[in-house]
């Protein structure tokens, strides 16, 4: 009897469970779960690129950035200049938010450049007081500055915009919908001010390089996607080798019946 012979005699029903489940996770891994993962790392080695070209380029005014052919999100974090003012009625609260483990408000507030654009600034943040209230803290000048910011992308989370404490607050800074709060045509990104600028107030972190495990967790995938079908064929080669004995002990005690 011949190989294949031998499988498609224990094939049971536990068996072909068991090879349907393991095709779905290999499928699974080889098409979803890895490349998420390596997906994730490419991710992470593009935003590790861009801020540290960040920290070495000098800024160039904004209209020089938006003027290129290039997306704007390959310069993301780059150091931007740009003259224009604040409008300060014009605010709202990113909630939700921590710095050094203590729970912050971030304050984003509209500017209007020389140009009549009107785009979102990430002024910084100020602690959340007892019971969620909005501490005091030093509104922007309306007077015409000269600022120097990094530029930054929305994010793909819903804002989910609500009123606290008399306040306008939103979950994240998806600058569309920040603008149908405000009533303003905001640009689709932001500047997130360091300290030491117009109307600057504790300066938002940025990330910091790093490495991460994504690399790792896509070849873990991987690994497990090639491992899963070896190991069933394993096992299935197992229980053939096991029949053979139990078939083969089983001719000998006849044949040693047969010789009494």
């Amino acid at each position: 009897m011949n190989g294949v012979q031998r499988v498609f005699r224990v094939m049971t029903p536990g068996w072909l469970i068991s090879f349907i489940a393991v095709a779905l996770f290999v499928y699974t891994c080889f098409t979803l779960l890895a490349p998420w993962q390596l997906g994730k790392n490419e991710d992470l080695k593009t935003r590790n690129s861009q801020l540290l070209h960040s920290v070495e380029a000098d800024p160039v005014p904004l209209t020089e950035l938006t003027a290129r052919d290039a997306p704007l999100d390959e310069s993301e974090w780059h150091r931007v200049t740009v003259t224009g003012r604040y409008l300060p009625e014009d605010e709202v609260l990113l909630r939700q938010q921590a710095v050094d483990g203590e729970q912050v408000y971030q304050v984003l507030t509209a500017f209007r450049t020389e140009g009549g654009d009107d785009l979102l600034i990430n002024r910084g943040w100020v602690r959340v007081g007892e019971n969620n209230t909005v501490p005091t803290y030093p509104a922007a000048v309306a007077d015409p500055v000269t600022i120097t910011a990094r530029l930054r992308m929305p994010t793909d989370t819903p804002a989910e915009p609500i009123v606290l404490h008399d306040r306008h607050m939103v979950r994240s800074i998806e600058t569309s919908t920040i603008g149908r709060v405000l009533d303003l045509d905001l640009a689709g990104y932001h500047l997130q001010l360091p300290g030491g600028q117009p109307g600057s107030l504790e300066p938002t972190p940025i990330p910091e390089v790093e490495a991460g495990s994504y690399l790792s967790y896509g070849l873990q995938w991987l690994a497990f996607g090639v491992l899963a079908p070896i190991g069933l064929g394993y096992f299935l080669w197992s229980e053939i080798r096991e029949r053979r004995r139990q078939r083969s002990q089983g001719n000998d005690e006849q044949g040693s019946l047969g010789d009494c």
